[in-house]
């Protein structure tokens, strides 16, 4: 799998949570982890994972791109669905839901497929017109709706 371009910003996201007044333990309650993992986000010592950052994000009222540190490159797919917070297995009940899908089997492999350039199969899947509309709507669901 491509490895992610983005990391958290440590001391952005201690910041982010001292502007909102919201002690470690409130930000945990609403994660659903312990006061200590906060710390240790906050000192760098651990990362989220890609579902855990967007709840952090929800817990502190941000997006989940505002606690991601910068530079960056090229943003790749995973780039983008780990920016808005989603892992694979989430996209693929979004798109399954969709109806953009079609009624394709959707799977978070499938998405992961995608993400690292294989060929995604599928009976529909090889209409232009449906892998299109799929792609519209992933573009949506990563926040780059103009794609």
């Amino acid at each position: 799998m491509p490895q992610p371009v983005w990391k958290i910003d440590a001391p952005k996201l201690a910041k982010i949570r001292k502007e909102r007044a919201l002690p470690p333990e409130d930000v945990a309650d609403r994660m659903g982890v312990s006061a200590r993992m906060i710390h240790y986000y906050e000192a760098g010592v651990h990362s989220p994972s890609v579902s855990r950052l967007g709840d952090l994000a929800l817990a502190l009222g941000c997006a989940p791109d505002d606690l991601i540190a910068g530079p960056r490159r090229e943003a790749s797919m995973v780039d983008l669905r780990y920016a808005v917070g989603l892992a694979a297995a989430s996209v693929a009940a979004r798109l399954r839901g969709d109806p953009a899908s079609h009624g394709q089997l959707i799977n978070y492999r499938k998405i992961r497929d995608l993400e690292e350039g294989r060929k995604v199969t599928g009976k529909m899947l090889r209409d232009p017109e449906t892998s299109g509309l799929l792609a519209s709507t992933l573009a949506r669901m990563y926040g780059r709706p103009g794609f």
